[in-house]
């Protein structure tokens, strides 16, 4: 018989609970009592998830029946259905679609439907197509003896029940859907004693409060449960958040600041989050076709892979910091392996690495399809061969071997498939959070309000919004809306909706006794309102927030922040490294200059769809170097239009080498543009006062403040009257003139070869070198070049202008050399990206506004 009650429970009893989460909360709050008493063991019912139930009692009835199938194989099934469909082509991907199918199946179960009684109109496109899906599903399933979930729970509404004696206690367990119902009722004219049970309901109070954005929301709901918990240190504290699943880091950040002891839960990360793991998958990506430059990056700077000595790992890292400037980085790591060069590359400059990477590709060889069982032995093989390793201390490792399990379990779904679909579920396996074990107390964090289950001493919900709550509809895609309304399936219309967002909030009040709600000002730039569900509900106390204050983990005081004085020294020695680089860095950003040339720190270079500026600079200076490497007239340059196509081929087959004809559109594309670029270059040069080219890419040594400078000139021009003009090819449209005459002047390798020339100098000139086009700027005297030159400030002459360029570049000269490690902060960008840890730019923009305290 069915019964209701709050009572004691037997201990033949089986609790039938709606989770596995679910189930473990029952087990907290049962036990509760026994472990306040200070017991050390105590007799408890068994506790059932409902799909673990609803199993058992399938097999218990006859044990010759096929076990069903896991969800991971079912939503595999459902893929592999809707990949070898008519519909397959239209689809951008076959993973939401098959969530989408699985979804419209169990509800079709759930409420008793049968697809083979549907039709869909003529404009019910997906309809039709999930009824074509349904029944080819169906079909794999009866060819293999198969069951899967949605249809035991159909199956169980009439199928025979174990035949003992049982006694089924039904815990907070949604009942809506028909086949439950059916079940319940068959169990009862069975004979079979069927009772709900709930602990007592708690008569407590409800709380709203707005505050300034969602991180202060999370920042002072941990501190609300830090202040609980430490009052009631053996109660749980319940904190929902909206969105967990994206902002597990921002969550971890928070409960990190918890006093020592507390314990914290939010449901762990998924798998693949974990280092360790996310190296191995790193590692299997580099055996598959669909391998890239990031996944070969990623290997050679993973520490989870070869030997762990420094030397070894200064070698990768060396290694992929040379290989992101070859063009061979934008080809697919299979292709620039094979047939670009790069194995032939790896085994000239790195020995070692390239035997281990080599051995690791012949473990899966040519094997374009395999089981998925063979293709997790070929790739745990190619692991060993590529050293994978867990360094000490390391978590995740007791993962892979049940990931691998999980994979091997879909053989029987999937049969022989390519490496890069195999890959792909693994990825999906390694996608589910861990299992992580949930505290008897301390502080649980969820995503959602019905995660929430019974003993919890207080919760706060975070993000109320009249945008998140009512919660929004959310029916199935692939049904039609007045099927699912005319059924009442779940979340099916607005009204649906509300109902059980009500209903959801109504069940917490009721279990919980202390709850808090609140909502941030805005969010991103528009402003907020609270849910109408917290109309009624009283505002917080303002003292009661002020009075939170998130406890250190330590349980002494926090350490004053402490500051150290560390000069730089003096550069040792005459020579200065760097040239004209180093002058640009001391005038834009003291202390980057210092990393740069003094310390050896460089940026990684960053990768883009075509060449890079750096490999277009390259190419084009090659170019020119090679179309003026004979010094020519005015009159010869301007006549060797013909032997354009000739440089820009031999400049581009030295940077592309062995890539060409792995990329050749973008070989061609570069061809195209430098020549019209030098085409356009020779135009304008054939427009300038007569000139003869006497140096191309010249080297000088400067002394420059007691200090020897080497420094580098693009081009020197003699003209007419026997002085030089001197020329630097720029492929950007930021340097000029303008950077000259600043305070303190950058891009300063024109006017450094001016100001220390040993020949009179009459023009200061930089090409501008971009796209098609091709341009002078500069300053000179009337008539030099084809545009007008850029004017001296205050009527400063020629002579005064030189003058003041020796003096700026002294100046920086011996800033340099003393040790000078300054942040300008008027001018902070060279000091931000991947400097910004050196220089710790916002803590000095911070003191600098007084923003941060100075201790």
């Amino acid at each position: 018989m069915l019964t209701e009650g709050s009572g004691g429970l037997s201990d033949r009893a089986t609790l039938v609970v709606s989770t596995g989460l679910a189930a473990r909360q029952w087990e907290a709050l049962l036990a509760a009592p026994a472990i306040a008493s200070g017991a050390s063991a105590w007799l408890t019912p068994a506790i059932v998830p409902y799909r673990a139930w609803a199993e058992r009692l399938w097999l218990d009835g006859d044990p010759s029946r096929a076990v069903p199938l896991r969800a991971p194989q079912a939503l595999a099934l459902w893929r592999r259905v809707i990949a070898e469909s008519a519909e397959s082509a239209e689809l951008i991907g076959h993973r939401g679609a098959a969530e989408w199918a699985a979804d419209a199946w169990r509800r079709l179960c759930h409420w008793r439907i049968d697809p083979r009684a549907e039709h869909a109109g003529p404009e019910q496109r997906d309809y039709r197509a999930f009824l074509a899906w349904c029944a080819r599903y169906r079909a794999v399933l009866a060819e293999r003896g198969w069951i899967d979930e949605p249809a035991l729970d159909l199956e169980l509404a009439t199928a025979a029940l174990p035949s003992a004696p049982a006694e089924w206690v039904l815990a907070d367990l949604d009942e809506s859907a028909p086949v439950r119902r059916a079940l319940l009722e068959r169990a009862e004219r069975a004979g079979i004693r069927v009772s709900r049970w709930a602990p007592p309901p708690a008569s407590g109070r409800a709380r709203r409060v707005r505050l300034a954005d969602a991180a202060d929301e999370l920042r002072s709901a941990v501190a609300w449960a830090s202040e609980r918990l430490g009052a009631a240190p053996g109660t749980r504290i319940a904190i929902v958040v909206a969105g967990l699943a994206e902002r597990h880091v921002e969550v971890e950040r928070a409960l990190a600041e918890l006093p020592v002891g507390a314990s914290a839960w939010h449901g762990g990360q998924p798998l693949a989050a974990h280092a360790l793991l996310g190296a191995a998958l790193t590692g299997i990506e580099l055996t598959t076709p669909g391998a890239s430059f990031a996944t070969l990056s990623r290997w050679l700077r993973s520490p989870f892979f070869g030997a762990q000595e420094p030397s070894e790992r200064g070698l990768r890292a060396r290694l992929e910091a040379r290989l992101r400037g070859d063009v061979r980085s934008k080809v697919p790591f299979a292709s620039a392996y094979r047939g670009a060069g790069l194995a032939e590359w790896l085994r000239r400059e790195a020995p070692t690495v390239a035997a281990t990477l080599a051995a690791a590709l012949d473990e899966t060889g040519d094997t374009r399809r395999a089981t998925p069982t063979r293709w997790a032995r070929l790739w745990q093989r190619a692991l060993g061969r590529l050293e994978w390793r867990a360094p000490d201390g390391a978590a995740g490792a007791h993962y892979w071997q049940a990931a691998l399990d999980e994979l091997a379990r879909l053989t029987a779904v999937l049969g022989p498939t390519s490496p890069g679909a195999a890959l792909s579920e693994l990825e999906r396996i390694l996608d589910r959070p861990e299992a992580t074990t949930l505290p008897v107390t301390g502080i649980h964090v969820f995503e959602r309000i019905e995660e929430v289950g019974p003993g919890y001493a207080a919760a706060w919900l975070t993000g109320f919004t009249d945008t998140y709550w009512p919660q929004a509809v959310r029916p199935n895609p692939l049904l039609p809306r007045a099927l699912q309304r005319a059924h009442g399936m779940p979340w099916c219309s607005p009204a649906d909706a509300e109902r059980r967002s009500a209903q959801s909030l109504e069940r917490l009040l009721r279990s919980v006794p202390d709850v808090v709600a609140s909502w941030p000002s805005r969010v991103y730039d528009y402003e907020t309102e609270p849910s109408p569900a917290l109309g009624s509900w009283p505002e917080i106390a303002g003292g009661e927030l002020d009075a939170l204050v998130i406890r250190p983990r330590s349980n002494g005081a926090r350490p004053a922040r402490e500051s150290l004085v560390d000069a730089a020294p003096p550069l040792p020695g005459s020579d200065v490294p760097g040239g004209a680089g180093m002058l640009r860095g001391q005038a834009r950003c003291p202390l980057r200059a210092f990393a740069e040339h003094r310390l050896g720190a460089r940026e990684l270079e960053r990768r883009s769809q075509g060449l890079t500026p750096r490999q277009r600079g390259i190419v084009t200076h090659t170019a020119l170097e090679l179309l003026l490497v004979d010094q020519p007239s005015q009159s010869e340059l301007v006549a060797r239009r013909d032997a354009i196509a000739g440089c820009v081929e031999r400049a581009l087959d030295r940077l592309f080498q062995d890539a060409r004809d792995a990329l050749r559109p973008l070989y061609e594309l570069e061809r195209e543009r430098l020549g019209a670029m030098l085409a356009k270059l020779l135009e304008v040069e054939a427009q300038r006062a007569p000139f003869d080219v006497v140096a191309i890419e010249e080297q000088r040594e400067v002394v420059v403040a007691g200090r020897r400078l080497r420094v580098r000139i693009d081009r020197l021009d003699r003209l007419a009257d026997g002085r030089v003009a001197i020329i630097d090819h720029k492929t950007g449209k930021q340097a000029g003139p303008k950077l000259w005459l600043r305070d303190r002047p950058r891009d300063l390798q024109v006017p450094f070869y001016a100001a220390f020339s040993p020949e009179p100098v009459a023009a200061a000139a930089i090409a501008r070198l971009h796209g098609r086009d091709a341009a002078y700027v500069g300053i000179w005297e009337p008539d030099m070049f084809p545009t007008g030159s850029s004017r001296l400030p205050d009527g400063r002459g020629w002579a005064e202008q030189l003058e003041l360029w020796r003096r700026q570049i002294e100046a920086l000269v011996r800033e340099f050399a003393a040790g000078d490690t300054r942040l300008l902060l008027d001018d902070l960008e060279d000091a931000y990206g991947s400097f910004a840890p050196l220089s710790r730019v916002a803590e000095q923009r911070a003191l600098a506004r007084a923003a941060l305290p100075r201790r």
